[in-house]
């Protein structure tokens, strides 16, 4: 089952070799997904198989950064979302991202925890994360206006700006940033080894 994948990034891989058949080396996302693969951050979809233009779920994204803070989720048994259920495999991370202001759901009650990540929401989750964490955003990048930018909610746009500054995120190569796309699993990868 897909979602019993996600529940073991937090386990180290044991020394093995780069298992993913799907990711080869030349792919622009090889390292960044290796590392965290190394990392114990993130793992397959099977024993060989990373899909990295698959879809990462609100809930997984969560998980990722968990795994990438090195954090104990387990006391984190209940949370304040109604559609998180404290038997979910996703339920501490969710209600440890909550309780530490990474998250506030997409509601006051409601995370949408298996609803796929939008690009705008990938970014505003990374960036709380950093402030929560005390991870100084650089800003060595020249700062770029999106093609879409008027289409990034204004919610996020902020956390767009600052990342896409601090050289996490680039865009697309037609200078749109496509905000409501979904963020693929190589994505993800690639702006957690940046932040």
């Amino acid at each position: 089952v897909m979602e019993d994948i996600y529940s073991t990034y937090t386990t180290t891989p044991t020394g093995t070799a780069f298992p993913f058949t799907d990711v080869p080396e030349g792919r622009w996302s090889y390292p960044y997904i290796k590392e965290l693969y190394e990392a114990g951050v993130v793992s397959g979809t099977t024993a060989t198989t990373f899909e990295p233009t698959g879809s990462v779920t609100r809930a997984q994204f969560v998980t990722m950064l968990a795994g990438l803070a090195g954090v104990d989720v387990t006391p984190y048994t209940d949370g304040k979302f109604t559609d998180v259920p404290s038997g979910a495999w996703y339920a501490p991370y969710v209600n440890w991202a909550a309780d530490n202001g990474v998250v506030y759901g997409v509601s006051d009650t409601e995370f949408a925890p298996n609803d796929e990540i939008t690009r705008q929401d990938m970014a505003v989750m990374l960036c709380r994360y950093a402030e929560q964490f005390g991870i100084q955003l650089g800003t060595g990048t020249p700062a770029v206006t999106f093609t879409d930018e008027a289409d990034i909610a204004g919610y996020a746009l902020p956390a767009v700006q600052a990342l896409q500054r601090a050289g996490v995120i680039s865009g697309m190569p037609d200078g749109s940033f496509r905000p409501r796309d979904t963020a693929t699993r190589e994505q993800a990868c690639v702006v957690l080894c940046l932040l």
